[in-house]
């Protein structure tokens, strides 16, 4: 295989993920693999690999005589047609699945590697829901009194309050993390609310028929970080809802205690399902109020 053939599959291969970014920008499906806030880079990336790849389309037009820098060493293009192949597959086979399935969403399985926020801090069984934790209490003390830790509710100062100012709470995609990380910082201003969530059914292995969790992912960079932000629902008839089932959920706000977490839980009223949204992702959108 002669230098010219080299550039041109290198060409064909940069225009490939060209043509991919561009794929998943127009069909809106890269929300599913970064943060809106990334954007950017993902804008100058395609312009990069176009260039790159314009380069090396009008650079094998033409045979190039290669220098010899008088190291000892061959630094042309390997010659070896099966070599050449296996290493152009490598970058050729990714291009292709990635066109084909580019709109997988993560759903309860990947919940279940990363594992619930309570189980985090280990220790006691997952059906023990009301176990106490004084060094949860604590550290929960320690987080109030210094002024150096950033809280949520420093965080999302006009969240907090708006919340906190109304009896009826509604969960949308803009303000769905913020509001359970509140509802995790300090549970007590938001017991007896009534509250909507909408997510994906997630159960873990120890968790008792009467308990699901209700959740989205919420993606802070790109879907390798994502970690779930649900709520516990406790009630009867839970187990009808299959994993990865999306359901709308109103009930009243109660708190419980898990493994050290003081945790949101809700006693559902109603539930409904529903069809997975086009955008499943949350995404972290911080206030940092003084």
């Amino acid at each position: 295989m002669n230098r010219p053939s080299h550039q041109f599959l290198r060409s064909i291969i940069l225009f490939g993920f060209v043509l991919f970014l561009i794929k998943l920008m127009v069909s809106g499906d890269i929300q599913k693999f970064i943060a809106p806030r990334m954007m950017p880079y993902m804008y100058f990336t395609l312009i990069v690999l176009g260039v790159l790849a314009s380069i090396q389309f009008f650079k094998s037009g033409f045979e190039e005589q290669g220098d010899d820098c008088g190291c000892g060493h061959d630094h042309d293009y390997s010659k070896s047609r099966l070599r050449s192949t296996i290493i152009y597959l490598l970058f050729i086979i990714p291009v292709m699945t990635g066109m084909m399935f580019s709109d997988h969403v993560i759903g309860s399985s990947a919940a279940s590697n990363k594992g619930f926020k309570y189980e985090m801090r280990g220790g006691s069984d997952s059906s023990d829901i009301n176990a106490p934790d004084q060094t949860a209490e604590a550290d929960t003390s320690e987080q109030t009194e210094n002024p150096a830790i950033l809280t949520a509710e420093k965080r999302y100062p006009e969240l907090s309050k708006e919340l906190q100012s109304t009896n009826s709470i509604h969960m949308t995609a803009d303000n769905y993390i913020g509001a359970i990380t509140l509802m995790e910082d300090d549970m007590d201003p938001y017991v007896g609310k009534k509250l909507t969530t909408h997510g994906f059914v997630f159960r873990d292995d120890n968790f008792p028929d009467n308990q699901i969790v209700i959740g989205r992912f919420g993606i802070s960079c790109c879907v390798a970080d994502a970690g779930i932000y649900g709520i516990l629902v406790q009630g009867e008839n839970l187990e009808q809802y299959k994993n990865d089932t999306w359901v709308e959920v109103t009930g009243t706000l109660e708190k419980v205690e898990a493994n050290g977490w003081e945790l949101p839980l809700i006693q559902p009223e109603a539930i409904k399902p529903m069809e997975t949204p086009p955008e499943p992702y949350v995404y972290e959108d911080l206030e940092f109020g003084g």
